[in-house]
């Protein structure tokens, strides 16, 4: 990706998850610093603030309720942009001549056999 680079100090725990995280992901520690600034960037200020208060004010708790409440979020956008996509795929012709239960399994079989 071309673009600027920036540098930016963390505690120590933080650059060895990152490092961690960049290995197991088979990206670059900087790869993995761009995204994150451009997911951080990209939300509202308004939940920048929040965010930069429950870190600052809230418990281990409280950050690791807001983390788990972030990856079902994010877990949920993923389903529904894999569901849509599935379903755009899965668009039937001639589908006002599936009227019966037999109708429909039988154009399931063909369907599923097309594909193999």
């Amino acid at each position: 990706m071309a673009g600027q680079s920036i540098s930016a100090h963390a505690d120590t725990q933080t650059v060895a998850t990152l490092r961690m995280t960049a290995a197991r992901e088979g990206r670059t520690t900087s790869q993995i610093t761009a995204s994150s600034l451009k997911l951080y960037l990209g939300l509202p200020g308004a939940v920048r603030a929040a965010l930069r208060d429950v870190e600052a004010l809230g418990s281990p708790e409280d950050q690791h309720n807001l983390v788990r409440a972030l990856g079902r979020t994010v877990a949920s956008a993923q389903y529904e942009v894999v569901r849509r996509r599935i379903a755009e795929g899965m668009q039937i012709d001639d589908e006002e001549r599936l009227r019966t239960d037999d109708d429909v399994l039988d154009e399931a079989v063909r369907v599923t056999r097309q594909s193999r």
